[in-house]
């Protein structure tokens, strides 16, 4: 110990030092007693759950408990997995719930469904067709900074609407600074250098957290390497300029990651919470009104986020590489084109270089993977064809295949699991459907068990789970509705108010805490207010679980977040200040959706709640 530690003199600074490295432990103890009064509280209240059952309010016991979980994963006494489990062991012994309740909240469909979109895209991790996908969207837009960044955002966009946004980000990162070091000047003009060492190997060691398996990047090439000839000033604002494409570059991975996952119902975890937690709501009536579906979540979200996407685009590049008015297309018509200096001419010159070179680089990352083969090919067409039967399961505008079998009712988690197993039934190589294998030529799948064993998230599986347990323990011990009841002096605000209110929030809480956990918690008392104030059902829930993702000014509110940050080694007021313009942006953004193209598109203003809602409420003190 003392060789780790220099132990400081003095008793108090000696006890001071000792608390700062227990502090895990210490509050970990503190926490359940300070919050102890909370269980003795006086409750007489009775819960009356779906189907007229009723049973003792619990619902200051299930505030204890979840205030424990949540303040433990806000501050991460444990690994936020491990946290996820404590609601095996609270609900039980306050009373709030059985063991047999709780346990199933840990893989329920929803679960399932998640844990099968995972697999899917580790799928596509499996055999690089992401890669290949990013480096073809990135050859076909262009080399140019501003149109690098725009292919960089839309690949990223769009990858992560199918798979993990932090695998989208840790794959994106090695290719964006190989990038970067083109941009930066080291040319395919230059001559390699003789020495056997011409630049530092860097390598970022990158955790997403707790949840989360590390992913190393390593760039064989210094990424700060810019030509040092030229005078001092030329000098200073290169490296200036430079500074800012590499934070455009940066942040335009992460923002476009986080938006990205907003566009499906699979694409993060908050969708799949309010998922989870609508189906306690009949939000359709029997075909009455339009319910929430895969089709229809992209219908409604896809546009949205798009448009953040471009505002997250046109904000970095007039932030950090500027706009040039004169060269927009427009105004180039109408102007006429200004002399440009000698120095102008070459730095000019000296660009294009640059981008040939970007191009090239582009072009042999991709010509390295060679031809497409049925492995990809292979994965590719299973991936659509589970999105297809997602889209088509119950499209509403259509009879779906769903409808076919009358006696079941097949959920999403089903088409996600026989991509599943197709992935691991079918062959990596064709030779053994159509050819002949090569002699002792093992059989192997699309997908590898271990390949899915170690690089599968399962921490983020319980992470959710818990959120589930949570989120059912608010519900069944009347937490939920005793807090919708507190809020409805809030019928007194204008809708659209109450709105925007519940999205900066729900935005300003997730920067601090697990966008999973923020969903699980607010989403049931979202849905009970919105039966008390007679609010269509989605019309603050879908808001508030899209809100959960608009996490743009922290390290630790995201994975994608925390990885560009160490790559890039970025500074806290740079996050800061970039992200906090793109948090209101966004949220202003959906906000001014939601009350035009959501209320065409479903209607919220007529919606009227059926004689047969069913929603958790409180009747108040008969025992």
């Amino acid at each position: 110990m003392q060789d780790d530690y220099k132990i400081p003199s003095g008793l108090f600074a000696r006890l001071r030092w000792r608390l700062g490295l227990n502090w895990r432990l210490l509050f970990g103890i503190a926490l359940p007693i300070v919050l102890l009064p909370l269980v003795f509280l006086k409750d007489d209240d009775i819960v009356e759950l779906e189907h007229g059952e009723t049973k003792k309010s619990t619902k200051f016991r299930a505030a204890y408990a979840i205030m424990i979980v949540a303040l433990y994963w806000m501050l991460e006494v444990m690994p936020l997995a491990v946290t996820s489990l404590l609601p095996l062991v609270l609900f039980p012994f306050l009373g709030v719930l059985d063991t047999s309740e709780v346990a199933p909240s840990y893989f329920k469909e929803t679960n399932v469904m998640f844990f099968g979109g995972l697999v899917l895209a580790l799928a596509v991790e499996y055999c690089n067709l992401h890669r290949r996908i990013a480096l073809k969207v990135m050859t076909i837009v262009g080399s140019s900074p501003v149109r690098l960044l725009f292919g960089v955002m839309m690949t990223a966009m769009f990858l992560s609407m199918w798979m993990s946004n932090t695998a989208c980000t840790a794959m994106m990162l090695p290719i964006l600074i190989a990038v970067l070091d083109q941009l930066a000047g080291n040319t395919s003009d230059d001559k390699p250098s003789d020495k056997p060492d011409s630049g530092p190997n860097k390598r970022y060691s990158i955790s997403h957290g707790p949840t989360e398996n590390p992913v190393s990047v390593t760039v064989d090439s210094d990424d700060r390497n810019i030509n040092r000839t030229g005078s001092t000033e030329k000098l200073i604002r290169e490296q200036k300029r430079w500074e800012n494409v590499r934070k455009m570059y940066m942040f335009g991975v992460a923002y476009a990651c986080n938006i990205g996952g907003t566009a499906t119902i699979t694409g993060t975890g908050p969708n799949l919470v309010f998922q989870d937690v609508i189906k306690s709501v009949d939000v359709g009536q029997n075909g009455k009104y339009l319910d929430m579906t895969f089709a229809n979540w992209m219908a409604l979200n896809v546009p949205a986020t798009l448009i953040n996407v471009f505002v997250a685009f046109s904000y970095l590049v007039f932030m950090f590489y500027g706009i040039k008015w004169r060269e927009l297309p427009l105004l180039r018509l109408c102007l006429k084109p200004s002399k440009k200096s000698a120095e102008e001419m070459d730095d000019e010159e000296e660009e294009k270089k640059k981008q040939k070179s970007v191009n090239r680089l582009l072009k042999d990352e991709y010509e390295k993977l060679g031809p497409m083969n049925f492995h990809e090919f292979g994965v590719l067409i299973i991936f659509i064809f589970v999105v297809i039967l997602w889209i088509f399961r119950d499209p509403k505008f259509m009879d779906g295949w769903n409808n076919v079998l009358k006696d079941a009712d097949i959920g999403d988690a089903t088409a996600a699991v026989l991509g599943i197993v197709l992935m691991f039934l079918v062959p990596r190589d064709m030779t053994f459907i159509t050819g002949i294998p090569r002699k002792g030529q093992a059989y192997e799948a699309l997908l590898d068990w271990k390949f899915v064993q170690h690089h599968l998230s399962w921490g983020v599986v319980l992470l959710l789970g818990g959120g589930f347990a949570i989120s059912d323990g608010a519900e069944k011990s009347g937490l939920s509705a005793w807090i919708g009841d507190q809020l409805t002096g809030l019928d007194e605000l204008p809708r659209p108010l109450i709105l925007l209110i519940v999205m900066v929030l729900t935005a300003g809480i997730t920067e601090v805490c697990s966008n999973v956990a923020t969903a699980n918690v607010l989403l049931p008392i979202l849905i009970t207010l919105s039966r008390t104030l007679n609010i269509h059902p989605l019309y603050l829930t879908v808001p508030a679980t899209i809100s959960c993702s608009f996490a743009f000014m922290l390290p630790v509110a995201t994975p994608p977040n925390a990885l560009v940050f160490a790559a890039g080694n970025l500074r806290i007021a740079d996050m800061l200040k970039t992200g906090l313009f793109l948090n209101i942006a966004c949220t202003l953004v959906f906000f001014l959706v939601q009350i035009s193209y959501g209320e065409l598109f479903f209607g919220y203003s007529s919606y009227e709640y059926g004689s047969n809602a069913t929603t958790t409420r409180l009747i108040r003190g008969i025992m």
